[in-house]
């Protein structure tokens, strides 16, 4: 295989030509939603049924290693969707904050279901609209 990939100068390293397989959950954008911490709401990023992240003042006082209870909102045009999930803080930035959510019970999966399945009616809805 890798003789036949560099007759054609690529390598299992460029592109998309493979599968990135390092993630365990499939990511979404998080247009309509925000997740609360404490009592100050910021724009979600991305999730997935793993972890989000999430935009934040410089100010935040954020940490890696923080655990928080996360207050997700995820707005559609005839429902809000709200979640409670503890997370853990992977990532800090200035600006950004990644968190790993902890095991989801089967109510947090039910919950993240309801998501999913409103995201996709969205999407036929206004591919119908066109």
């Amino acid at each position: 295989m890798n003789n036949i990939l560099s007759f054609f100068h690529i390598s299992r390293k460029s592109g998309n030509a493979f599968p990135d397989h390092r993630r365990k959950h499939v990511r979404h954008s998080g247009p309509h939603a925000e997740v609360v911490v404490g009592n100050t709401a910021y724009n979600l990023r991305d999730w997935s049924l793993g972890g989000a992240s999430f935009d934040t003042l410089p100010d935040a006082r954020l940490a890696v290693g923080d655990r928080l209870q996360l207050v997700l909102r995820f707005r559609f045009l005839h429902d809000t969707v709200t979640i409670m999930q503890p997370a853990e803080i992977v990532r800090a930035a200035r600006r950004g904050i990644a968190v790993k959510f902890a095991p989801l019970d089967s109510a947090g999966r039910r919950a993240f279901d309801r998501v999913i399945d409103g995201f996709n009616a969205e999407g036929f809805l206004s591919s119908q609209a066109a």
